[in-house]
């Protein structure tokens, strides 16, 4: 196994475990995405030293952009959490994941052009699978 795909088993777990840890944790929604960021923030800091000089490279407008949506994303995650109940949080986790995989096919589909007959039984199954782990 290649490393990306380590890598990508590493962050759907660590995707997987933090929210519901932190939900756990007694924060309201939004202190739980401050404390979050700030503590990601303190953790990422020393890796991300050594790129710094690819700052003047960045295109801001979409970073700025990506930025906001991930905030927006974490806050609506967490005040999900925070309402959610052990018995319906699995629902809605399986909800935003086939959700949070159609947005990068859907982009694919558009930068490559069409949508083929096996994107679309996927996204079939994907629905059928959401709502089969939502009962």
């Amino acid at each position: 196994m290649d490393n990306s795909k380590v890598m990508a088993l590493v962050a759907g777990l660590c995707f997987g475990i933090w929210p519901l840890m932190m939900a756990r944790g007694g924060l309201s929604g939004n202190v739980a995405s401050l404390v979050f960021a700030t503590i990601s923030m303190i953790f990422i800091i020393p890796f991300a030293v050594g790129s710094l000089s690819g700052l003047a490279q960045a295109k801001w407008m979409i970073v700025i952009c990506a930025g906001i949506i991930g905030a927006v994303g974490l806050l609506s995650l967490n005040g999900m959490l925070l309402k959610s109940t052990p018995a319906n949080v699995s629902s809605l986790f399986v909800t935003m994941v086939v959700v949070q995989i159609a947005v990068p096919v859907i982009y694919q589909m558009f930068m490559v052009g069409g949508v083929t007959m096996t994107k679309a039984v996927g996204f079939g199954f994907a629905i059928v699978a959401a709502i089969l782990l939502s009962l």
